[in-house]
């Protein structure tokens, strides 16, 4: 028997949904992607993240975050990944 259990994604349409619907939080474009952030600990190989581990981000920065790789990336543009995750999730919940 595995002492850990089996990561189970939380997948929502609905959520990505309403973060396709917000600005780039780089730049502030109103059509975006909504981009899952990997961690160690929130994917596997060939596994995506929990859907509540998404930002919304332009194409074009969308593009640079997978060219220069994450931790550049939020260096580069001063992003402060959990207060915008936690931001994003606490308009999602005040707004449904």
């Amino acid at each position: 028997m595995n002492p850990m259990p089996k990561h189970r994604r939380w997948k929502s349409e609905k959520y990505l949904e309403f973060i396709r619907k917000q600005p780039c939080i780089v730049c502030g474009y109103k059509t975006t992607q909504a981009h899952h952030i990997r961690f160690a600990n929130n994917s596997g190989v060939s596994s995506k993240p929990s859907d509540t581990w998404t930002i919304p981000l332009c194409k074009l920065h969308h593009l640079e975050y997978h060219q220069i790789g994450r931790d550049t990336f939020y260096d580069r543009h001063g992003v402060d990944i959990f207060l915008d995750l936690f931001t994003l999730t606490r308009k999602y919940i005040e707004t449904s």
